[in-house]
């Protein structure tokens, strides 16, 4: 059974209180009503709070994005969603920036953030209709993980109520994450790929294309090149 958001909250509360290092199983089963007992039929660690708060925050962002309108842009639609996670995670922030500490000296903490952010940040692009599989979804994952990492760095210092420092460093993190899309539609990092899946795939990614879905257009192309190279 997963923790409840009340129990989310107080348990980050708790971190907040205590900070990650010295929070112990005992400090949650306090500030949760529980025995040791119950709290182990919840969690195996402290750690796990990693996963149920990305679960609970994934949930709301889905929620609260369901209509998106898929006819905005790529970059457009990121933008809502990424704004909606972070709005999600505001009672949570303190302890958040409590755990961005910590993760310089407890490399579990850095690895555990690491899996569940990635694994976020799929759905995030699920949540924008952006997702995909194979190493195209890959890299749209690993350049979402970047956005996300660097606007995170302003949104735990943002004090303003309508997190206007947050959205200006989301709206400069997207923006250079598509002029890097441009430099590989233009071939200047294609070379880097082209043992991996050739060049031509990668130079079809115009403007936002790196998070933006292929036409029926590019896929034929694609067979066609494949199928000349077979020829060759």
């Amino acid at each position: 059974m997963p923790l409840s958001s009340t129990q989310l909250e107080r348990a980050f509360a708790t971190i907040e209180e205590k900070g990650w290092s010295r929070l112990t199983l005992a400090d949650l089963a306090a500030a949760l009503e529980l025995t040791l007992v119950e709290l182990r039929t919840l969690i195996d660690s402290k750690y796990d709070l990693i996963s149920a708060l990305n679960r609970h925050v994934d949930a709301a962002v889905l929620e609260e994005c369901a209509s998106i309108d898929v006819n905005d842009s790529p970059r457009d639609r990121l933008f809502e969603v990424l704004m909606a996670r972070f709005d999600a995670l505001t009672p949570y922030r303190d302890a958040l920036g409590m755990m961005a500490f910590s993760v310089r000296s407890d490399l579990r903490l850095a690895a555990m953030t690491h899996k569940h952010l990635q694994r976020s940040m799929d759905w995030m692009l699920e949540a924008a209709g952006l997702g995909e599989g194979g190493l195209r979804g890959k890299f749209r994952q690993n350049g979402l993980t970047v956005v996300y990492i660097r606007t995170s760095m302003a949104w735990l210092k943002d004090g303003s109520e309508d997190l206007s420092a947050t959205m200006k460093a989301l709206d400069q993190a997207l923006e250079d994450a598509e002029r890097w899309a441009n430099s590989v539609e233009n071939g200047s990092l294609s070379g880097l790929f082209d043992s991996i899946s050739g060049a031509s795939s990668f130079g079809r990614f115009s403007g936002f294309g790196f998070f933006g879905k292929r036409s029926a257009g590019d896929a034929d192309a694609d067979a066609d090149t494949g199928a000349e190279t077979g020829k060759a």
